[in-house]
């Protein structure tokens, strides 16, 4: 596809504004040919159970934790993360960043193809960042309209979806080129000393082939990546999704056949506790856990001549991300009573038994953003005296609504919350549950009162910044009421150093526009009979870590035939 032309025709189509939308799953057809594995045993099928439902694997659609670890053995990115901490080439061979780190090239690994025969080149990566950008309708008259991931692309190219068509089509021709057949090359409109992380971000910039993004039904009932699964029959499914192996797999390899399984299941049990009644009776594989499901992980402690437990780095921060654009917490008194209401030491023993560790700031020790001893301490007297400063202030007494997800965790992490709430005078309630798609749509478009996010991991603020920077994906809402904050954290991530985020950390902080929570790690548990967990080699050096924010490489697992 010629630059100049994808310019006039953005230009001329692109119609101003992002939509937000969410796809609902479906039933249909196979996304990749019937062709068996040589390599996978015929009854080697494994059972993996995770906590959460989902929908669409589609560029502009926002999968939750657990439904990312089953898309990323589907679709997968151009740099990963390796267990280093380190953003190495993946189906990219290459990357190199020019001086001033705005202009980034990438040069591809020749001959992947995707599961419907395309290989990747250049232009497939073209079609995925007008995907991405949510650009791709208005070129092609095809694909998903522009959502939440669009505007964060979209402040890349320095534009937004405000800006116009003809602004938006010219930044796009700035922002992208492809060089060559394998070579692509992205010019930023700022600094971004970690563009090549964006490009992972948590596993989410996955890679899709053509036919998938233009598909009517993409990421649902059909589903084209290069990963070693490929979606069977079913489609995507909220509940039961089906992988089978992929025998073209490109990082297979003659003395190690790539995937070890013939079939993969993904089952959502909401509930911990039948996901590790089923690791016991042999009904399931492999499973998840996060840190709130603390009784069942002590639990599988226990069980350790049959059942074997991984734990990710403890570097994952849970915050609660205050609605500031109306009340009750456009009041900084409300805001103040519910951070002095949270107990995070109490939460953490009963909510993890002691699987987490209580938060001294909105990040671990090991994030750019990690201020400590700057936040309000829990404190109940206190805490009573904001709500009645509240009341003062507006004439109503203090309600706190708490969203959650299906998972049964997420409703005992509410009733929690509330519990503390209440014992600080503080009326709370629990909104009705929805999928993690639907609550993270609803938080960033500020439906909500909070969310509860884990947006602050790692030891990398890129992802990060994307929710405290000048774009619509902050999650509270000061870009509105605080812009002069928002301006400081866009100057910081040209540095992307602890020192140059200090001050806007300080005063995020401060203002209590994010209240710390919990800081955890993921973990992942399997019987026994399952062989072939562990973090495996990436041919770019390092090893992709057990446990990390995109789950867990299960290519190389397998169990022996019955």
């Amino acid at each position: 596809m010629n630059n100049s032309r994808t310019t006039s025709r953005i230009a001329k189509k692109f119609a101003a504004g992002l939509g937000v939308v969410v796809l609902a799953s479906s039933v249909a057809i196979p996304a990749g040919g019937a062709k068996t594995a040589p390599s996978a045993a015929a009854k080697n099928n494994l059972v993996i159970m995770i906590g959460e439902p989902d929908a669409s694997w589609c560029n502009q659609d926002s999968p939750g934790v657990d439904q990312v670890a089953a898309k990323n053995a589907v679709l997968e990115t151009l740099t990963i993360l390796n267990d280093r901490n380190k953003i190495v080439p993946y189906l990219a061979k290459s990357f190199s960043a020019s001086a001033d780190k705005k202009v980034w090239t990438f040069k591809l690994r020749e001959g992947i193809k995707f599961h419907d025969g395309e290989e990747l080149t250049s232009a497939t990566v073209e079609m995925n960042v007008l995907a991405n950008t949510g650009l791709i309708r208005a070129v092609t008259g095809k694909g998903q309209p522009g959502s939440l991931p669009a505007i964060a692309w979209l402040d890349y190219m320095g534009v937004n979806g405000k800006s116009g068509a003809a602004a938006i089509g010219a930044a796009y021709a700035r922002f992208f080129k492809k060089v060559d057949k394998y070579t692509v090359q992205y010019t930023l409109a700022a600094p971004n000393p970690n563009f090549a992380y964006q490009l992972w971000n948590e596993g989410r910039a996955t890679i899709a082939s053509t036919q998938m993004l233009l598909h009517p039904k993409c990421g649902t009932t059909f589903v084209s990546g290069t990963g070693p699964f490929k979606v069977k029959s079913k489609g995507i499914d909220k509940n039961t999704t089906v992988l089978e192996a992929n025998p073209n797999y490109w990082r297979s390899t003659a003395k190690n056949k790539l995937p070890k399984a013939q079939q993969v299941t993904f089952s959502v049990v909401g509930d911990a506790a039948q996901r590790v009644n089923a690791l016991q009776k042999g009904q399931a594989d492999i499973a998840t856990f996060g840190a709130s499901s603390g009784a069942q992980i002590n639990k599988l402690k226990t069980l350790k001549r049959t059942i074997s437990l991984a734990q990710g780095p403890q570097n994952v921060s849970w915050n609660f991300h205050l609605n500031t654009v109306a009340l009750p917490f456009k009041s900084k008194n409300a805001r103040e009573a519910f951070a002095q209401a949270f107990d995070s030491a109490t939460f953490v023993k009963v909510m993890t038994q002691g699987n987490a560790k209580a938060a001294v700031a909105l990040a671990s020790s090991s994030h750019p953003y990690y201020q400590p001893n700057q936040t309000l301490k829990f404190n109940v007297k206190k805490a009573k005296a904001a709500a009645a400063a509240y009341k003062t202030e507006t004439g109503k007494a203090l309600e706190v609504v708490v969203p959650i997800t299906t998972t049964t965790e997420s409703l005992k992490i509410a009733q929690t919350i509330c519990k503390m709430m209440k014992a600080a005078g503080i009326t709370c309630s629990i909104m009705s549950p929805v999928t993690s798609s639907q609550y993270i749509l609803r938080g960033f478009g500020l439906q909500q009162q909070m969310s509860v996010f884990n947006v602050v991991a790692g030891t990398s603020a890129a992802f990060t910044n994307l929710f405290s920077t000048a774009t619509d994906l902050e999650l509270s809402g000061f870009r509105l009421s605080n812009p002069p904050l928002a301006a400081c954290f866009n100057k910081a991530r040209e540095k992307d150093t602890r020192a140059a985020y200090k001050p806007c950390v300080t005063e995020l902080q401060k203002n209590n526009y994010w209240v710390p929570g919990w800081v955890e790690s993921g973990y992942v548990a399997w019987n026994k009979k399952v062989t072939g967990v562990g973090a495996t080699p990436l041919l770019a050096g390092g090893k992709r870590p057990l446990v990390g924010p995109t789950g867990f490489d299960f290519a190389s697992v397998t169990k022996p035939a019955k």
